[in-house]
């Protein structure tokens, strides 16, 4: 099976960039080409980690970010838990299922200092290989840290939580404003062992999927994002087929509040980022490169005095 894979190019609303390549490849091209010059690809030797990476490629809209972060994810999972030893520790886990979900909790206690946000990062991984691969574990958080405070919070306490939970789902997912308005209940929740949706508001990470030209695709909420929303479901209650991230007559609202939101953020760290590099301009305008008066200032001689005759 062929599927479609894009490459060169990165898509942000309001810029343009070159134009992407695409290319039509096997799940397990695109899988390698994802980790190319990685240490990680080793690890796609390991049948059932070429079977996970594969179905990400296959599911996912934009692979390389989610296929990264999987493999990633379990080879750290392998190194401290498994002794290195994934194949040993998936036909444990086969065997009987609570062994592959005490190993995620020993993972994830070795990490408790870390905020809920890294946290489910680090189990993301893990979680896909032992679905895909047969063992049931439970797609629900499964720790209890402090959420790490986000950008998008208002410091004014004026910052609608619904255009909120919209802003931090619109980052990492490559979704639209269009394909969010459009996503209804059913269309998130977890994965099968096929990677197939089961509809499951409580899922921890939670899948939302969008039809493309090339038929459903995926992509995963992240884990402020997935707060924030879930706690918006709790006060909406929605049912299967209505409209996921907001009622459908006041979504266009929120859309313009959250657009408005996130072009002044832009203009905001771009004016930052133009301050921050006239100043380091200007340091080295006044001062020269760095360490060019390193010798004068400490009464040294220059290297380049030595042996000149004078």
């Amino acid at each position: 099976m062929a599927i479609r894979y894009e490459s060169g190019s990165t898509y942000f609303p309001g810029y343009e960039t070159t134009e992407s390549v695409v290319e039509y490849l096997s799940p397990e091209e695109v899988a390698r080409r994802t980790l190319n010059r990685r240490r990680e690809i080793s690890l796609l030797e390991v049948p059932s980690v070429m079977h996970m990476a594969s179905i990400l490629a296959e599911r996912t809209r934009k692979p390389d970010f989610w296929v990264r972060s999987a493999v990633t994810t379990l080879d750290r999972f392998s190194r401290e838990v498994c002794d290195g030893d994934l194949d040993a520790a998936l036909k444990a886990g086969q065997a009987d299922p609570l062994t592959a979900e005490l190993l995620n909790q020993k993972y994830l206690q070795l990490h408790q200092d870390l905020t809920s946000v890294q946290l489910a990062s680090l189990i993301f991984g893990p979680k896909l290989w032992w679905t895909f691969n047969g063992v049931s574990v439970p797609w629900a958080k499964q720790f209890s840290t402090q959420p790490r405070s986000h950008i998008a919070n208002s410091t004014k306490g004026d910052f609608d939580p619904v255009v909120r939970s919209i802003m931090l789902s619109l980052i990492g997912t490559g979704l639209t404003f269009e394909e969010m308005e459009n996503i209804k209940v059913k269309d998130s929740g977890s994965l099968d062992v096929a990677g197939n949706l089961v509809e499951n508001l409580l899922s921890d990470p939670l899948v939302l999927q969008v039809p493309t030209e090339e038929g459903p695709r995926i992509t995963f909420l992240g884990e402020e994002a997935r707060e924030a929303l879930s706690h918006q479901l709790l006060l909406r209650n929605p049912k299967s087929d209505d409209p996921l991230f907001a009622a459908a007559a006041d979504f266009e609202r929120f859309k313009q509040h959250a657009d408005t939101r996130g072009r002044a953020i832009i203009e905001t760290v771009n004016n930052v980022n133009v301050v921050l590099c006239k100043t380091v301009g200007d340091f080295f305008l006044q001062w020269g490169i760095p360490g060019s008066k390193f010798y004068t200032e400490n009464g040294l001689t220059p290297p380049e005095y030595f042996g000149t005759g004078s």
